[in-house]
């Protein structure tokens, strides 16, 4: 592929992406590499044609010895480019090489969004390439995946907050390291690319472009598959989320979904002969928001949820009644949430058991709390002095700062309930001096402006909005909050 026609791919995918903004701001994830080097000077001088800027982020990983040099030298790399650097750590802790892949991912995109959250930036860049995305439905084809695992990674998709964007996902490796060639730069080689106890270096061994071509298998008709199976998993989201929202689904503010049980015996939803089930699917993307996931629960369990659901809905239109708990009450895990069912509604809430540990935290930080929740920790006298002394944290309420809160300030937790179902109030973030509660979440601005005018409020509450990891349609823009009218009209459970 030509200089001019990389260029002009590289800027098809960022129009495609959406970014159209005036003097873009962006990041880019930078390991030193051929890849990730040709995706920044795209990336500058994309930006610079339009009055932009480009900020590359160097994650030293600390997997091995010498991860820190490499940073250096990949921050060096990006110098030379003329594109500021900065080098991002994280502590991985107990990843071994059992989950190395999994949780190295995990660590890196949070020292990213982290970075770009606090630089202000929207728009991270990777790079992905067409080779990579061959490769990704390689390996999902021999997991057995279905079309949401063969639609392989999306061009754009949501991560902690900010769009994550693989504007060179239709360009070949070997490309990418021709722009790094014709720039007269010499990429780093990660000797992790190397170690055959990571599946995707396996399978790069054995599947080289030439392997592929001549069995046949030219990398770019593998991703027009991909492509193809994205197209068909966006209908299925489509068909989904339009039954799901004209028969009554709602999210709430406050973390949670609630949806008629009646849903489930919609023809549109449950019809046989569909090629994909919906009630599963919409019952594992409820669970991946709610829970704050990165993917929908694996295995039987959300099948066998979904068809209980179906088969208690349609056993209600038709006048019968299942076996249940309680006065028609029931309810079940799933996916680190709670699927409660009574009357004719679902309830679906976080699991408190699931939500993650405390964590210290700064005034004035901006972090994305449980994959569910961004908070703007305020930076008021009470949490300037708790974080004086190293006990400000951020932490979910629980029932034990639910009921300190209401020995504490009636008011507030009187106020607190009639805006969240009770059920719920356990899963939401608050802020504590140690184990004393210090602040809790508004939610939405009418509520900040109701708590600013109630003087037993104004300094009691901080910012924090439903934003889960993923979107109910898995790869789009989380668009089908309720609204702020959802958090005045709470269920009863």
């Amino acid at each position: 592929m030509a200089d001019d026609d990389i260029g002009a791919c590289f800027a098809r995918a960022m129009a495609a992406a959406g970014c159209a903004e005036p003097a873009p701001h962006l990041a880019v994830a930078l390991s030193g590499g051929p890849d990730s080097l040709g995706l920044t000077l795209l990336a500058r001088d994309w930006a610079a044609a339009r009055g932009g800027r480009v900020l590359a982020l160097v994650v030293d990983h600390g997997l091995r010895a010498g991860s820190a040099g490499d940073a250096r030298r990949a921050a060096a790399l990006a110098a030379a480019a003329g594109v500021p650097a900065r080098i991002l750590t994280f502590a991985p802790g107990a990843i071994g090489m059992t989950g190395i892949e999994a949780g190295a991912r995990a660590a890196r995109y949070a020292a990213l969004t982290d970075a770009c959250r606090a630089a202000g930036i929207l728009h991270l860049l990777t790079g992905h390439s067409l080779d990579d995305q061959a490769e990704t439905v390689l390996i999902r084809l021999g997991r057995g995946s279905g079309v949401d695992g063969l639609a392989a990674m999306p061009p754009v998709r949501p991560e902690d907050g900010i769009r994550l964007i693989r504007p060179v996902l239709g360009i070949r490796r070997a490309s990418l390291a021709a722009v790094v060639a014709a720039a007269g730069l010499t990429p780093l080689h990660d000797p992790m690319n190397d170690d055959d106890r990571v599946q995707r270096v396996r399978l790069r061994a054995a599947a080289t472009a030439a392997a592929l071509e001549g069995a046949g298998l030219d990398p770019a008709r593998v991703v027009q598959s991909a492509a193809r199976a994205a197209a068909a998993r966006a209908a299925l989201d489509a068909q989904m989320l339009r039954v799901a929202f004209r028969g009554g689904l709602r999210l709430h503010v406050w973390g949670g979904a609630e949806l008629p049980l009646a849903l489930f015996a919609d023809p549109d939803l449950s019809a046989p002969g569909l090629e994909d089930d919906l009630p599963e699917r919409l019952v594992g993307r409820l669970a991946m928001v709610v829970g704050g996931q990165d993917l929908p629960p694996r295995g039987a369990a959300a099948a066998r949820l979904a068809a209980d659901l179906v088969a208690m809905a349609r056993s209600r239109a038709g006048g019968d009644h299942l076996p249940q708990s309680g006065r028609g009450q029931g309810g079940r895990t799933l996916g680190g949430c709670r699927f409660l069912w009574g009357g004719r509604r679902l309830l679906v809430l976080r699991e408190p058991r699931a939500i993650e540990a405390p964590r210290a935290v700064r005034p004035g930080e901006v972090l994305h709390w449980d994959g569910r929740f961004m908070v703007v920790v305020p930076d008021t006298p009470a949490c300037r002095a708790a974080a004086d002394d190293g006990r400000l944290r951020l932490r979910a309420m629980g029932e034990d700062l639910a009921r300190r809160l209401g020995e504490a300030a009636p008011a507030a937790a009187a106020w607190l309930r009639a805006r969240v179902a009770p059920r719920a109030i356990a899963s939401l973030p608050v802020l504590t001096r140690l184990d004393v509660p210090l602040a809790f979440p508004h939610l939405t601005e009418s509520i900040r402006r109701e708590a600013a005018e109630d003087e037993t409020l104004a300094h009691s509450t901080f910012r924090a909005w439903f934003a889960p990891s993923r979107p109910l349609d898995g790869d789009g823009v989380f668009w089908a909050m309720a609204g702020e009218h959802s958090a005045g009209k709470r269920p009863r459970s």
